[in-house]
Order: structure tokens, then C-alpha cells, then sequence
């Protein structure tokens, strides 16, 4: 079960946090969301929180290059810092190997985005959400399939992401609300193993 809430919290976190506006008039949608991708493999912090129904959510923190909390309420907490992860439920904590390699294993342009060859963008306008100016997109892949629609704001970084993701035949929604980018304030360190 932890592992599918870091899978759903990492694998969106990372690919919709990147999904920001392009600086770039010329580019096309598709193009914006490859540049903003870029742009958020060089962000240096970040918080997110996710929500996926009526049930408590998780609120995540990364700091680069490989360092990620994740909060998962009542659950306890995973804190991953290069391939070491710390899992503490309960107020134990123990010390394992982290799962798929890790946090930098999935800070890639391939693994945020999928096959960039299938990749399809459409911008959808401005919208207002939370009293900020956003502009819209709807990102789609085939390879792997994904659907998604962001909410970025003029600062190039994500407001709000909602992601509709199929998982054993069964259709989940999560919304992200993000926050603190490159806020250096935001610090991870290795707990101790109690």
C-alpha cells in the first residue's frame, strides 16, 4: 500500500509540477509543455498536496536533487533521500531500500512525460482558480496512457492539476495543489530509526 501511495503521489507530483508556461511566444502548446518540464527539473523545492475523494490526502515535499516527504495522514509518513528510505507508522521508523530506484529516478523528461511522440497538448484559455491568473492545458499520452488538466500560473508554475489515471480497471481522480517552489525553507533530513 505504500507503494502505491508514493506511485500516486510521486508520478503525478513530479510530471505536474513541471507543466508550466513557456516564456516562449512562438511555441505551441506541445512546446510549452516540454520547456516547462525542463524548467521543473531545475526547481530546486516544491510542496504539493493531493487529494483523491473524500478520504484524507497526502501533502508532499521534494528538495533537490533527491530528497521527497510524503505525509499520508493518519498513515504515517516516507521520507526517501537518494536510495534510502525511512518509513515511519505508528512513531516506529525503520530504514529500507527505496522503491523503483528512487526519488532521482523519476525526475526525467521521458518519465514525466511518456513517449514524447504520443504526447498531445491542447490549450484550453485562462481561468481564474484561487484568485490567480492561470492559463490551461490538457495534456494526453498514449504510451503510457494519461490524462490531465493543469493550471499554471503567469510565474510558470502549477496552481492546481487534476489527473485521471486507470489502475486495475478502475478509474481514480486526484487533484494537486501546489505551493512553495525553490522555497528555501523547506528542508528534509533523515530521520532516526526507532
Amino acid at each position: 500500500m505504500i507503494k502505491t501511495s508514493l506511485s500516486a503521489t510521486l508520478t503525478p507530483a513530479v510530471l505536474l509540477l513541471g507543466l508550466c508556461a513557456s516564456g516562449l511566444a512562438w511555441a505551441g502548446p506541445k512546446e510549452e509543455v516540454v520547456a516547462a518540464v525542463d524548467k521543473f527539473l531545475a526547481a530546486k523545492t516544491y510542496h504539493a498536496s493531493m487529494s483523491m475523494g473524500p478520504g484524507p490526502g497526502t501533502e508532499t515535499d521534494f528538495v533537490a536533487p533527491d530528497r521527497i516527504r510524503i505525509k499520508m495522514g493518519a498513515m504515517g509518513e516516507q521520507i526517501m533521500i537518494g536510495d534510502t528510505a525511512y518509513l515511519t507508522i505508528q512513531g516506529k521508523t525503520r530504514k529500507q531500500p527505496s522503491p523503483g530506484g528512487g526519488v532521482a529516478a523519476t525526475r526525467s523528461r521521458d518519465k514525466i512525460l511518456g513517449n514524447q511522440q504520443t504526447l498531445k497538448v491542447t490549450a484550453l484559455g485562462a481561468e481564474t482558480i484561487g484568485g490567480v491568473a492561470t492559463k490551461k492545458y490538457k495534456v494526453e499520452n498514449s504510451q503510457p496512457k494519461s490524462s490531465s488538466t493543469f493550471w499554471v500560473a503567469a510565474n510558470g508554475y502549477p496552481v492546481q492539476a487534476v489527473n485521471v489515471a486507470e489502475v486495475s480497471g478502475k478509474t481514480y481522480t486526484s487533484t494537486l495543489k501546489y505551493s512553495r517552489f525553490n522555497d528555501p525553507s523547506i528542508k528534509i533530513e533523515a530521520p532516526a530509526v526507532k
